[in-house]
């Protein structure tokens, strides 16, 4: 049997915007998406049960970025280890949790995660294949939270502008027509598992948020004095790793996103594409733009 085929590797989403940007798909390169949800594991902001054991960000509490990366690495050896268990080479493409986007199963191969959305072929006999996004989480009763919303947004519209192929629209079809979903948007419900990517992601829901643009998502701050990050809105808390002599420092003028604002600590972005989570600066080091 083949080698199952797998990176199993994290990118930020500046990080995959520039690995998109050069990737060689091939001479038949994908032209439509897949949309998932995990289920198991779920996470703790979208519970499949009360059992803290499935959540992927569980025991992280304390943890840097970087250990929580290396943490999370082997979970989803895990899952690929069960598609090998399943006789399966290939498995979805992306794994997309609220930090970053994982590289699953080459996005030059056909993938396995939709039955017959996985690919095609059209009455010329040509090949037309899916890149199958997995979501980290159960989404029944909840929708994706706004982190992860910002990764989707990136790997999809990114993928969008590189291959030019496909559009962020719907088209409402018969189960197991992929046809009818080549060039655009479809979930895996529209071909043989009806409860994925869950009951609150209907089309209704995603499709906005997908095409609303990346870099529209989160309030931005301008940095105004020479400062490190954080791991935690203490002072005396680990500097954040970085690139800087081994940690994440940013200089007067460079613009960052923010999130949660608390008790005068300010929870960042190293840059106006990724999703707020580095770590912390004392709000005072940052101004309206």
């Amino acid at each position: 049997m083949s080698a199952f085929a797998y990176i199993g590797q994290a990118k930020t989403g500046q990080e995959f915007i520039d690995y998109v940007q050069t990737y060689d798909f091939g001479s038949v390169p994908p032209s439509f998406v897949v949309v998932h949800n995990s289920a198991n594991p779920d996470a703790s902001w979208a519970p499949l049960s009360g059992d803290p054991g499935t959540k992927w960000d569980r025991n992280e509490a304390g943890l840097s970025s970087d250990q929580i990366k290396a943490k999370r690495k082997p979970q989803l050896d895990t899952i690929k280890n069960y598609y090998v268990s399943l006789g399966w080479t290939t498995g979805p493409h992306l794994f997309i949790d609220e930090r970053w986007i994982w590289l699953f199963t080459p996005m030059y191969d056909v993938g396995t995660h939709a039955a017959s959305g996985n690919s095609y072929h059209d009455a010329q006999g040509k090949l037309h294949y899916s890149i199958g996004i997995e979501t980290i989480g159960y989404f029944q009763h909840n929708g994706w939270p706004d982190s992860m919303q910002k990764l989707l947004q990136i790997a999809v519209q990114s993928l969008r502008d590189r291959l030019k192929n496909f559009e962020i629209v719907y088209h409402s079809a018969p189960t197991n027509q992929p046809a009818s979903h080549d060039h655009s948007i479809s979930f895996h419900r529209d071909y043989n598992k009806p409860e994925c990517p869950g009951a609150i992601i209907t089309p209704d829901y995603a499709i906005p948020i997908l095409q609303k643009s990346y870099q529209t998502v989160y309030a931005q701050l301008r940095i105004v004095a020479p400062c490190a990050v954080f791991t935690a809105p203490d002072p005396d808390s680990p500097l954040a790793s970085g690139p800087d002599n081994g940690m994440t420092t940013l200089a007067p003028g460079a613009v960052v996103n923010i999130g949660q604002q608390q008790d005068g600590w300010l929870h960042v972005a190293p840059n106006t594409t990724d999703p707020p989570g580095i770590g912390f600066l004392p709000s005072s080091y940052a101004r309206p733009l």
